[in-house]
């Protein structure tokens, strides 16, 4: 039984009898009434609104994807004879954003309310509060709270979708692979298949030089690709991943960007395994390319989170060497923060170039990045910033050592992490090493 405004409102007029029963004993009496007569409706208002057929149902899409803004409704239905006035509180998840508070008047047998928009910050599965409202009754004097919606659950996938620069780059490699029976498939590689103006975004590798200069303006070369290779994917989900890169931890970035690439590459027709990796391997998916939907890779993978343990370079490597015999590009995405993994990585690594074609792929950390670029206030500060500056340096060190055994290197922060992984996957395909 909860009292409404309304009610509190006449138990404080009615308390203005009792001021006056100093001078008038009869109206603490009439006072005493009042009260017990506005009680007794409030009691009879909240055991209406308990009583009120009012049911909500959630719009949401099966699936949702981090970070990508996805439209919600939460529908309620009247299906009583008589309009009810209730305020809905829709708590969601804190993964979703922020709780839903709305007022709303519903007429008899009618149905109504909001759309908004949620942005999940986090993958797996996510458990949704009950929705509930706190309905006033007919004399508007009690009110009771009423679930409206049970508690549920919903997924979150790994990030599908990108935009500006890199969404435009993800979308004109996956519409190039667009078509299911073309003989001559664009893309990088050396044999020549036509020739075309430039557009935005093309690589400058690709301009061909004698046909700009005849025809005076920009001429690029069309190739195929190079089809039927095999890929390896190496993501590390170990302690190195779980750090946050702005409100995502990196795996999440990680994970999403591989996945990306994943897709690009089983429409080039390459296989792909996409090994996850900590203190020991975690999981490991295949995709062939006659695979019809990456809604299972997807399934599999969303709910795996970065672990605290120490990652296993040298296992990760060796389950490549000897699960893929063919000769294949190998992937390993990880971020390097400390001296010692630089060392267990460059050898990891250096063993695999004997077999395979290995690449690195390090997300780097703008925590470190910012603390070795900071102007250090105390002796604390200056000792922070040596050490940020120390693990720079062994970084840079080991690109260069790697970049002299012929393994490319990959270096970038979280915002420019899918370029360079789907344009050093162009590279190798065109068989064009990375500048240092």
């Amino acid at each position: 039984m909860i009292p409404t405004r309304r009610a509190l409102w006449l138990w404080g007029a009615s308390s203005l009898l009792f001021v006056g029963g100093f001078l008038e004993p009869a109206l603490v009496a009439l006072g005493v009434g009042i009260d017990l007569v506005v009680l007794g409706l409030v009691h009879l208002d909240s055991r209406a609104a308990r009583q009120a057929r009012l049911r909500a149902r959630r719009e949401l899409p099966d699936v949702l994807h981090q970070c990508e803004p996805a439209p919600y409704t939460l529908r309620v239905e009247n299906a009583d004879g008589r309009p009810w006035t209730f305020r809905v509180r829709d708590a969601l998840a804190p993964e979703l954003g922020a709780v839903g508070v709305f007022d709303l008047v519903l007429p008899a047998h009618s149905r109504a309310g909001p759309t908004r928009t949620v942005t999940p910050l986090r993958r797996g599965p996510v458990a949704l509060a009950p929705a509930v409202a706190r309905v006033v009754g007919p004399r508007g004097l009690g009110a009771a709270t009423v679930e409206l919606a049970p508690a549920e659950e919903v997924r979150v996938w790994p990030q599908a979708r990108f935009t500006g620069e890199e969404g435009l780059f993800l979308r004109r490699l996956l519409d190039m692979r667009s078509g299911a029976h073309l003989q001559a498939r664009l893309g990088v590689s050396t044999e020549l298949h036509a020739l075309r103006e430039y557009h935005w975004g093309d690589d400058l590798r690709r301009v061909h030089w004698k046909q700009t200069a005849r025809l005076r303006r920009p001429i690029v070369a069309e190739t195929t690709w190079e089809q039927h290779q095999s890929l390896v994917i190496l993501l590390d989900a170990g302690r190195p991943m779980a750090a946050l890169t702005g409100e995502v931890p990196k795996l999440d970035r990680a994970l999403a960007v591989v996945l990306a690439l994943l897709r690009v590459a089983a429409r080039a027709r390459d296989t792909v395994h996409l090994v996850l990796f900590s203190r020991e391997i975690r999981a490991v998916v295949r995709v062939n390319r006659n695979l019809p939907s990456y809604a299972g890779v997807y399934e599999r993978l969303h709910a795996e989170v970065a672990d605290t343990d120490e990652p296993d370079y040298g296992g990760a490597v060796a389950w490549a060497a000897r699960n893929v015999p063919r000769r294949s590009l190998v992937l390993l995405c990880t971020s390097v923060g400390e001296a010692l993994a630089a060392d267990r990585l460059g050898t990891a690594l250096r063993s695999l170039g004997n077999r395979h074609r290995p690449v690195l792929v390090n997300l780097e950390d703008p925590g470190l990045v910012q603390l070795a670029r900071s102007v250090p206030d105390d002796v604390v500060g200056a000792y922070a910033k040596l050490a940020a500056m120390g693990v720079e340096a062994r970084n840079e060190a080991l690109g260069a050592e790697l970049r002299a055994a012929g393994i490319d290197v990959v270096s970038t922060p979280a915002e420019g992490l899918l370029t360079g992984v789907l344009q050093a996957w162009l590279d190798q395909k065109a068989g064009v090493r990375r500048a240092g």
